[in-house]
């Protein structure tokens, strides 16, 4: 019985409801490293960056979000992710005004890629070098769509 609850209590959580739905939740954020100084304490915060868990401080309003996500592609080398105009405009500078800070990819609040910027990004694309697992690349790539068909609409 507690087996066929928990079993219940999981698809629960894990199967959207289809009436009124709006779809899973995922989110996206890039932020550029700060030094915090001038900045009032609501600016900016503190995140463990891998592999030693380096405590930096980082912007708190994210540079680019999955609202700006239009593409996500698995491949061989990583995965790939490309943005629409704003993302493309907002990563375009931040990497090309911040070289030498880490730029921090979180995905649902856990750092999954921060590299130093070494090179401005101008194309809108971010390569993500290692595969994320196919339920996060689904998930990501349902967003993607929705954007897409959202600026279609407008």
């Amino acid at each position: 019985m507690m087996r066929l609850l928990f079993l219940v209590l999981t698809l629960l959580a894990v199967v959207p409801a289809h009436a009124g739905h709006s779809g899973p939740k995922i989110f996206l954020r890039i932020h550029v490293q700060t030094t915090g100084s001038g900045m009032a304490a609501d600016q900016a915060q503190t995140v463990a960056v891998p592999p030693d868990g380096e405590l930096i401080q980082v912007r708190a309003l994210p540079e680019v979000t999955e609202g700006d996500l239009i593409g996500v592609e698995p491949r061989a080398n990583g995965t790939l992710l490309t943005f629409d105009h704003s993302g493309q405009v907002n990563l375009d500078a931040v990497t090309g005004e911040d070289q030498g800070r880490i730029l921090v990819v979180l995905l649902n609040g856990y750092v999954i890629y921060a590299p130093v910027i070494d090179e401005q990004i101008s194309n809108g694309q971010l390569l993500l070098p290692h595969p994320l697992a196919p339920q996060i690349v689904k998930l990501l790539q349902e967003v993607a769509a929705k954007n897409v068909r959202d600026r279609s609409k407008a």
